[in-house]
Order: C-alpha cells, then structure tokens, then sequence
C-alpha cells in the first residue's frame, strides 16, 4: 500500500471519531493493547535521548523496505510513535522521504499533546527520515530526490543549488555536521557560504573548509559578538582570510536587537569592508533597521570590486535600485516563505534578475512547518532548520515568482559564481 493509500484510510478510520480527544484515545487504546518490544530490545543504544518518557525506536532495512518498531514507558507517546512507526513501515525510503509528515494535524491528535510528547514525535519522525536517507539506493552521478516528490532530479535539468548563507558551525549541530553535509550534496547542494561571527567560532568554519569542498568559508565580526573582540581581531581575521580561498562576513549594523550597544559597530563594520575591499573579496552583510545608514556607510567608503551580499534583504523596496548600483547582490531566505511575511517576499520581485540569491541561515530562520523537509531537533530539543532545507527554498521562491526550480537555479547559480567565485 502507497503511503497516499496509507493516509487515506487512517484519514477516513480516525474521522470517524468525534473529535481529536476521542481519536487520541483510541490510539491510546490501541497502544495499550499492542505488545512491548522485547527486552533485548530495549537498549540504552536504542533509546531516543531528550525525551522525558523512555522512548525506544527500533528501524529494520529489508527486502528494499523500510521497517519500524518503538515502544515507550508512557502510553501516550508509545500511541503517537507507534502511530508513525507503524504508518511508515514496509515502504521504499523514496516514498518516506518524498511524504509530507504533516499528516497529523488536521486531524486534530497533535493539539492535545504537551510539548513534550510533540518534541518526541518530532524525534521520532527525524529518526524515520535519517533512516530512509540512510537507506536511499545510491543514484547516478546527477541523481538527486526532487523536494516532496517522488521522481528522480536530473540535475542536468534542474540545476545545482547554492546557499549564500548559514551558519553550519554553529554548537546546536552538536557535532554533527559530516552528516549534514552529506545530507545537502545528496540534495544538489553544490556550494554553501558557512558565515563566522566572532573569533570563537572561526577555527571551526575553517575546519569545516578544510573537510568539505561544498563549503566556501567567510570570516567577520558580527554585531551581536564585538564585545568578544581580541585587542588582535583584525590581525587573526587576516590570518584566516590568508589560510583558504574564503569571504568576510557575517559583518554589518543592528538597530534592533532588544540591550545591543550601537557604539563602535559602525567602526567594526567599516574596518571589516575595508579589509574586503583591499582583498576585493565578497561580503556577507547583517542589517536590521539601519538600512539608511548603511546606505550612507556603503556610498562613501571602499567596496570590493566584486559586490557583497545583503543577507535576508529585509529593506525597503525603494532602496534596492541605490544598493545595486553600488553592487549589491539580495539574499532570499526560506524564512520570508512564511504567510506574515508576504510583504518582504513581495520585495524580492523588484530585486534585478542578476542580483538574486537564496539562503538558508541555518540553524535560524525556520521554514513554515508545512515546508520543512528535514526536520532537525537540537540538542534542547528545538526545532533547527537543517540546511539541506534549502531545496524547498527554492522550490517555494519559483512558485512565488511564477518560473520553474530550473530557470531559477540556473539564474543564482550565475549569480552565486558572479560574487563569490567557484
């Protein structure tokens, strides 16, 4: 049976029930009733860590299907996990991956869980996923999953995709970025620009350089962070911008952080474009309610020669034309996907066709939970936007703008390669 299939009949079997407390209780009811797993089992190596109940999850690889087991201490959660366990077993993992996980919610079950039991069921079903990409049959050298579908991406056809913006160093990966990244070169994800913000975190961007070919390193001073600057910071940014090929940035002004001093931001900035503009490297820029002062700043100070980026443009419409002449390049995130933010995905349609590109700033900025294709849980138990999630960025900024993934691709990536080089 389809998942399609799948859907259909537990939409129709559950709906028949009055409303979602009642549909939760059946499953409760079922679950009680369902035999444990057997006490070998239930392994500390199988259990499913930052849950408050024990929670064990148990996947099976066989004959080209995925299979899955789990069992819990509280009923409740053994209901819903069991529910998705049960849900996604004995289907391909093309078929798992290509599903939309959201099935849930419109029956009305979700709603009546505690935090809690929905932060296990969201680590349930991001087992689920990393399982079937695990178990993906390997594909031809173009091969790639098209985002919520089935078929096969020929990306030839489609393109490759390019991140103009993350932050993949950051600690709330818990370490797991070797997978991650594997995660975005299955996806297509040919190139990504991994943004430092403070002399801390810089050895890890570098790492990351030195271990990825995907990953094109960027070294600066953000805002929120010059209160940790070294008396030697501009010497050590030197130092990194002289070990690889890489940008500056995350660099820039914040008006709006609640608590943040203006004072010498302006100058930090300036000491950082300064340093771009000699290198004639490209800059990845940070702005929030400064745009007219960065505008100034811009006009009358050295840029480099190949442009900088305005990452999660989020100005006014009527400045785009004055930061393009200048040599700006504006940068769409998967955030602005959401409805509330109509008004900035509106803008993006007056940005030159030459000057767009589409970012992830992972792990902020989430998707609309309806679009995220891989959720990602940190160590906290938050929702973290993986970067991998930047193939529905783009499948969602086409849709919006009225053109294929395929016209789109082609134009960032040109874009992409304009500013930031191979």
């Amino acid at each position: 049976m389809t998942l399609a299939e799948k859907q259909s009949q537990l939409t129709a079997d559950l709906s028949a029930l009055k409303n979602g407390q009642d549909r939760l209780a059946h499953l409760v009811d079922r679950a009680r009733k369902n035999p444990p797993l057997a006490p070998e089992l239930r392994t500390e190596a199988n259990l499913i860590p930052g849950c408050l109940a024990k929670l064990w999850f148990v996947p099976e690889f066989r004959d080209k299907k995925c299979f899955f087991a789990c069992d819990s201490d509280s009923l409740v959660v053994k209901a819903i996990a069991g529910l998705l366990c049960e849900f996604y077993s004995a289907n391909s993992p093309a078929e798992i991956l290509a599903h939309d996980p959201k099935f849930l919610a419109p029956l009305g079950i979700t709603q009546h869980l505690t935090p809690n039991r929905r932060n296990a069921l969201a680590k349930v079903w991001e087992r689920i996923w990393q399982f079937a990409e695990a178990n993906i049959p390997p594909q031809p050298p173009c091969g790639h999953l098209l985002p919520h579908g089935g078929e096969g991406w020929d990306e030839g056809a489609h393109g490759k995709f390019y991140d103009a913006h993350n932050h993949l160093q950051d600690d709330r990966f818990a370490g797991r970025q070797s997978e991650l990244l594997a995660a975005c070169e299955k996806s297509g994800i040919a190139r990504m620009v991994v943004n430092g913000a403070c002399e801390s975190d810089w050895p890890q961007v570098l790492q990351l350089a030195q271990e990825s070919k995907i990953v094109l390193p960027s070294f600066g001073y953000h805002p929120w962070y010059l209160h940790e600057r070294t008396p030697d910071w501009q010497r050590n940014l030197k130092n990194f911008l002289d070990a690889v090929p890489s940008a500056v940035g995350e660099i820039g002004l914040d008006r709006w952080k609640p608590d943040l001093s203006y004072a010498g931001q302006e100058e930090v900035f300036l000491a950082q474009l300064r340093i771009a503009a000699e290198r004639n490297l490209p800059v990845s820029i940070h702005c929030l309610q400064a745009w007219g002062r960065m505008l100034e700043l811009l006009q009358t100070n050295p840029r480099p020669a190949r442009g900088f980026v305005l990452h999660s443009y989020g100005g006014p419409v009527e400045m785009i034309p004055a930061f393009a002449k200048l040599g700006a390049y504006f940068s769409f995130p998967g955030y602005f996907l959401h409805e509330r933010k109509r008004k900035q995905r509106e803008t993006f349609k007056h940005v030159p066709a030459d000057r767009l590109l589409i970012e992830t700033d992972a792990p902020d900025q989430l998707l609309p939970e309806e679009k995220i294709l891989r959720p990602l849980t940190g160590t906290d138990g938050k929702l973290l936007n993986h970067p991998a999630n930047l193939t529905t960025v783009y499948s969602g900024l086409a849709e919006f703008l009225g053109e294929t993934v395929e016209s789109l691709a082609a134009r960032v990536e040109e874009n992409f390669q304009r500013v930031f080089g191979r």
